[in-house]
């Protein structure tokens, strides 16, 4: 399972041709392996605030297992950040933030699981995005399925995934922010406006998509592909290497 949706397609201004556009149907069921799960978190950058020794800032429970909030955006860290050292200086004074690839801390966490102090993780959506999400699903008379919003296109007359074509496979984008699946849709619709009344848009949760792809294996699940968030698109511009060769 590749990462993300390659640079060279999302620098490129969405979706190019747009005739690659396809459909997906969910199928049924059985566990992706964890390598696979890694390597599709792997493209996308999270913050975390760490101490010397690389550990995370987190919260102790009773039974010894620790929570640590892992952060979309480096704005809401450092608002995180900020009120440490409000409430407690020399503990904040003590950690950095430091961007990770979600599929790091992820691996962190499960190599972690069996051991008597369990590493938790709180994801911690960007907060415009969050009430953005919330307020987009309660007018849809919908409950809002809690923590990260993600947002995917489908056609409401079968429920299929719309697609693009990456490498000579069907890939189901999954986007991070309203906004930018409003203009991938609206880009499809010029192209294709025989889809444009159908297509409708699937609020879902980090947190139970990760959940899914621990329990399930399915030609859907190995399609999915993160499209990248304003913000981890500045990350790429200010970051050559990260550029297509």
């Amino acid at each position: 399972m590749k990462p993300i949706i390659r640079w060279s397609l999302t620098l490129g201004i969405l979706i190019n041709p747009v005739s690659n556009l396809g459909l997906i149907q969910p199928t049924p069921v059985v566990a992706l392996p964890q390598s696979a799960i890694v390597d599709f978190l792997a493209g996308f950058p999270v913050y975390s605030l760490i101490n010397q020794q690389g550990s995370p800032v987190g919260r102790q429970l009773d039974d010894g297992s620790v929570v640590t909030p892992v952060f979309m955006s480096r704005r809401e860290a450092e608002a995180f950040a900020t009120e440490l050292r409000r409430i407690d200086p020399e503990t904040a004074n003590s950690y950095r933030i430091q961007m990770f690839p979600l599929g790091r801390i992820y691996e962190v966490a499960r190599q972690n699981s069996s051991n008597s102090n369990r590493l938790f993780l709180d994801y911690i959506p960007n907060t415009k995005e969050l009430e953005i999400a919330r307020q987009f699903v309660t007018e849809n008379g919908q409950k809002y399925p809690g923590d990260v919003p993600l947002y995917m296109a489908k056609i409401a007359s079968d429920q299929s995934y719309l697609t693009i074509k990456q490498d000579d496979q069907d890939i189901v984008p999954v986007f991070f922010e309203k906004a930018t699946i409003d203009q991938w849709i609206n880009t499809v619709s010029q192209a294709q406006p025989e889809l444009a009344q159908g297509i409708t848009i699937s609020v879902i949760s980090l947190s139970s998509l990760i959940a899914n792809l621990e329990k399930h294996d399915n030609p859907l699940l190995r399609s999915l592909r993160f499209w990248p968030s304003e913000e981890m698109m500045k990350i790429i511009r200010s970051n050559p290497q990260n550029q297509p060769q």
